[in-house]
């Protein structure tokens, strides 16, 4: 069982039933991933990890509370920074009724980015974490809807989740709505409960008598324009676009009944474009897609333990190696390239775990590539 059938129940149904359709509540799903998030990590992240904005915001009453209310003057080093986080602030405005949002803290807590990277692998999407920290009788938004797939997890105390019949196209991230004229429905939840909200439903939450914690999990979809806009670009900056346009006191005159030459000629780019590889490279290129769970990656180096043919090894979980057209593939932020072996390797292990043995004939050729996979950070040996 992954993390997001735990989650969202039968991940064929989710996506056929209920993905960017309509609510999905699930009393006390959550229960069955121990160890999640505790008081204890959110805690240490506020007061013990030198926080920045944008890293926290802080809001009340539907308006997002200034920086300058809860940062303080510190230093890193020998660094002066002006941006830093006050927790003794911060709480101050929290007992004051405001709501604390640690942005990304799956980047902050190991197990919790360990969640998000077996949740993309399920969805092809990159996804992360947000936590929302409530004092009770607290409404720190407006109605607004998100950009994003949210799928909530109730940590600590309740919440009340009001939802609008209404789905918003092509939402803008935390739009604001008034005058819905839809009817909503009303989830109560409570520790344990997973609730997911589509990409576009307006949403209006508020806490009752007690304080709550809650986790939103982010699935940042991928759209049609954005990976026609992709596809584009990488088109336009071949020399068949690269050419200047006619100069002249008219140029606009001419060149308009030029435009649908040219863009016959991108849209015959685009299709012959749409390969496997072509469509793998623009999707899975993104930053968030650039590096897969790095956690254990120091200690494997430093006690550099030798791999033998008998271990398995599989690629870390969120790893999505861009392919290209010449059996080779690129992958991290720098764009390295790496041989045609590798490559190979990594499509095999995109269908799970094999044995070091498996990867080549030859025993010395296996443990190169597994040496240089381990190496690269792409994958992981042993159990």
């Amino acid at each position: 069982m992954t993390a997001l059938s735990t989650l969202v129940g039968d991940v064929d149904e989710f996506f056929s039933g209920y993905l960017g359709r309509t609510a999905l509540h699930r009393p006390g799903a959550a229960s069955e991933l121990p160890n999640l998030i505790s008081v204890e990590d959110i805690d240490r992240v506020l007061t013990g990890s030198a926080l920045r904005t944008p890293g926290v915001r802080i809001a009340k009453d539907g308006a997002v509370i200034p920086a300058d209310r809860y940062v303080s003057k510190s230093t890193l080093g020998y660094a002066d920074l002006g941006d830093v986080v006050d927790p003794v602030k911060a709480v101050r405005l929290f007992r004051g009724g405001a709501t604390i949002v640690l942005g990304t803290v799956n980047l902050l807590l190991p197990h919790l980015h360990e969640l998000c990277k077996d949740i993309e692998t399920d969805l092809g999407h990159p996804v992360d974490a947000n936590v929302y920290a409530a004092p009770p009788h607290a409404r720190a938004f407006e109605v607004h809807c998100d950009a994003q797939d949210i799928i909530i997890v109730q940590i600590h105390g309740g919440k009340r989740w009001e939802l609008f019949d209404a789905i918003v196209p092509n939402p803008g991230g935390g739009k604001v709505l008034t005058d819905l004229g839809a009817s909503s429905s009303l989830y109560e939840l409570r520790e344990g409960d997973v609730l997911y909200v589509p990409r576009g439903m307006p949403h209006l939450v508020r806490t009752a008598d007690s304080s709550s914690i809650h986790l939103t999990i982010s699935i940042n979809t991928m759209t049609w324009a954005d990976l026609l806009r992709g596809m584009t670009q990488e088109i336009l900056r071949s020399d068949a676009f690269a050419g200047a346009l006619p100069l002249g006191r008219d140029v606009a005159e001419r060149v308009a009944p030029m435009v649908g030459k040219y863009a016959g000629l991108l849209s015959a780019a685009l299709i012959d474009r749409a390969t496997p590889d072509s469509v793998h490279r623009i999707i899975y290129g993104r930053t968030a897609f650039a590096d897969g769970l790095g956690t254990g990656l120091f200690r494997q180096a430093l006690l550099d333990e030798p791999i033998a043919l008998s271990d398995p090894i599989s690629l870390r979980p969120g790893t999505w190696p861009v392919f290209t057209g010449d059996g080779r593939l690129t992958t991290g932020p720098g764009g390295l390239r790496l041989p045609r072996e590798i490559a190979e390797t990594c499509r095999r292990l995109h269908d799970g775990p094999l044995k070091v043995a498996e990867l080549s004939p030859a025993p010395e050729e296996a443990l190169k590539i597994a040496d240089t996979l381990v190496k690269l950070g792409l994958c992981t040996t042993g159990s």
